[in-house]
């Protein structure tokens, strides 16, 4: 091996371990996206619509969207998305609401546990989503 090719050689294999752990971080949330934000938001679902909200439920690889409304005027959209940390990718609501009867939109992002985030992507439950979205739509329920 010439004397220059193994520094081309070691930037293409730590290159290449990168992609293929950000790839892997991917296709973990998109399952998390899945197997758990999707089932929490069905479940927040049915009960909403027993209380005459519509709600409107969005996915893609790499975000879920859940959005609720009332008589035409969103109440709530609660989106969860992937934040990167040494230990791996997260979830994190961003949250928009309107505040005081439409007259600002307000939006905030949190993640779903306080504290530190040294657990893992496997680790988050359903009921932790649906806990976290109703802390937040219950300060929608406040301001009205």
């Amino acid at each position: 091996m010439p004397e220059g090719d193994w520094r081309e050689n070691l930037g293409s294999m730590l290159n290449k371990a990168e992609v293929d752990k950000v790839e892997a971080q991917g296709s973990d949330f998109s399952r998390f996206i899945e197997d758990v934000a999707l089932p929490a938001f069905e479940e927040l679902s049915a009960e909403l619509e027993k209380y005459g909200r519509t709600v409107t439920v969005r996915s893609s690889a790499s975000t879920a969207t859940f959005m609720v409304m009332m008589g035409g005027e969103e109440e709530i959209s609660y989106r969860l998305q992937g934040r990167t940390f040494p230990n791996g990718i997260l979830p994190f609501a961003e949250v928009r609401f309107r505040e005081r009867k439409g007259l600002r939109i307000i939006k905030v992002e949190s993640m779903l546990r306080s504290g530190s985030p040294d657990y893992l992507l496997s680790d988050v439950t359903g009921g932790e989503i649906i806990g976290n979205f109703m802390e937040h739509y219950g300060r929608v329920m406040q301001t009205e």
